[in-house]
């Protein structure tokens, strides 16, 4: 068998449950909630899940070779014939979910010493992490942890905690929430000794109620902070001051182009191959220009944001400045890709009115020499009360912004506001499959819209 990760002695003090069947050997390799990666010797937790039953795949993972499994409720008579016969324990517990996050916390606790940044916000939060990591590489290179991909909720947090090992000297954990209470509950899990929260916009606000209500909760990040901790800011944010109240005495830095910002930022636009951006800190004066390959005033904020991550783990401005030109984001996040001379511009990951008006903003800059230019914006989910005027305003700022451009919609709220301005729309997108054929050589095709809606399916294969 593999190394022992948890000792079961360390298991049961973690999950406190009724043991069904008894389990060999030392301890387990890993903890998994993922029945298709489950190893020799590991301990698979069937958790509930959005998608799918983990108790569903018992016998698979007993088949695998897991050492045992936690479960909620009872394993059928078939799944347990499966595991006697595989010699794999069995655990029953009240609530699956909570024995996985309690197995993270533990491993998580492991290691008091290291540098865990918590980070949230209402957008941009994939971006900011992978700019942090990328910074903190500055200070520990090949040592930091990062959440993989946009694994930010209650099931991604602990698997990502489950990745630290004994090299880690960094982690920066994304921490996502649509319900309240959300991030405090994540905050608990991660402890972080330093909480960035890059942006308050109006995303969720169907739970949220108002922007107001979005600080609160994003604020249970910095509630949740060492007593030590440092929070970090943005120097503009609607309800900065509920912000301050969460973080109480542990130091504030905020950061913004605000000139009072403790790290300002100057948005330079289009420099070379690259973007150019200028930092300044508040308390010396210095300041450090840069070209780093992320366009936009809103990444140029989240660049400030990580190089005051960097200034506090003892990176001076420059090396901290110097690690933006290493940052590159994942999946369809301003993806840029040129098929058959039509330049796709794809940051359909996700949206709401704050990231469309900033990415809308950028687009324009990198298609200002375009020959002809469409716009595809879909519908922005979650937003509640507000969807209705949100999607009326998103539609006007894009005409008021390209105004001799073609905009397309996708999806119901949006093609309600398309019709009254004259605008093509479609309800889905399978009936605007046939897009991609009608751009020609020269086009720049921007996409933008929730994630659910689809819109990366327009681009061609």
């Amino acid at each position: 068998m593999a190394d022992i990760f948890f000792s079961w002695d360390e298991v049961k003090s973690a999950v406190a449950g009724e043991w069904l069947l008894p389990a060999a050997g030392e301890g387990v390799s890993g903890v998994l909630d993922d029945s298709r990666s489950v190893r020799a010797g590991a301990l698979f937790v069937a958790i509930v899940g959005e998608l799918a039953d983990g108790h569903h795949y018992l016998a698979a993972a007993a088949r695998a070779g897991a050492a045992a499994v936690c479960v909620q409720r009872p394993p059928t008579e078939e799944d347990l014939a499966v595991l006697r016969g595989c010699g794999c324990g069995c655990v029953l517990v009240p609530d699956s979910l909570a024995a996985f996050q309690s197995l993270a916390l533990a491993h998580r606790r492991r290691f008091p010493e290291l540098f865990m940044l918590g980070v949230t916000g209402s957008c941009g939060k994939t971006s900011t992490k992978e700019i942090c990591a990328a910074v903190l590489e500055q200070r520990w290179p090949g040592h930091v942890l990062k959440t993989l991909g946009n694994t930010n909720n209650h099931f991604g947090v602990p698997r990502n905690l489950l990745r630290l090992t004994a090299s880690t000297r960094a982690a920066v954990i994304e921490m996502g929430s649509n319900h309240p209470g959300e991030i405090a509950r994540l905050a608990a899990l991660v402890e972080p000794v330093c909480g960035l929260v890059c942006h308050i916009g109006a995303a969720h606000l169907e739970a949220f109620g108002d922007l107001r209500g979005v600080a609160e909760e994003k604020g249970d990040l910095l509630a949740g902070l060492a007593a030590a901790g440092m929070a970090i800011v943005p120097a503009g944010a609607e309800g900065l001051d509920v912000l301050r109240r969460h973080a109480g005495p542990r130091r504030v830095l905020t950061f913004g182009p605000e000139a009072d910002a403790d790290l300002r930022c100057q948005y330079l636009g289009l420099c070379g191959d690259g973007y150019g951006l200028a930092l300044t800190r508040r308390d010396t004066g210095e300041s450090q220009q840069v070209v780093w390959p992320l366009g936009g005033e809103h990444q140029a904020k989240n660049a400030a944001a990580a190089v005051l991550v960097g200034l506090a783990v003892g990176l001076d401005l420059e090396a901290a400045a110097a690690g933006l030109r290493q940052c590159e984001l994942p999946g369809a996040r301003m993806a840029r890709r040129e098929i058959g001379g039509v330049h796709w511009v794809n940051d359909a990951y996700n949206a709401n009115p704050d990231s469309l008006a900033a990415s809308l903003a950028w687009f324009a800059e990198i298609s200002r020499d375009a020959q002809r230019r469409v716009l595809v914006l879909g519908d922005m989910l979650e937003l509640g009360a507000a969807s209705e005027r949100a999607h009326r305003d998103a539609l006007r700022l894009a005409r008021r912004m390209f105004p001799r451009d073609r905009i397309v919609t996708v999806g119901p709220r949006l093609a309600r506001e398309a019709a009254g301005m004259g605008l093509a729309s479609y309800p889905d997108v399978a009936a605007a499959s046939g897009l991609a054929a009608e751009m020609t050589p020269g086009t720049w095709v921007y996409l933008k819209g929730s994630n659910s809606i689809g819109l990366a399916k327009l681009m061609p294969a």
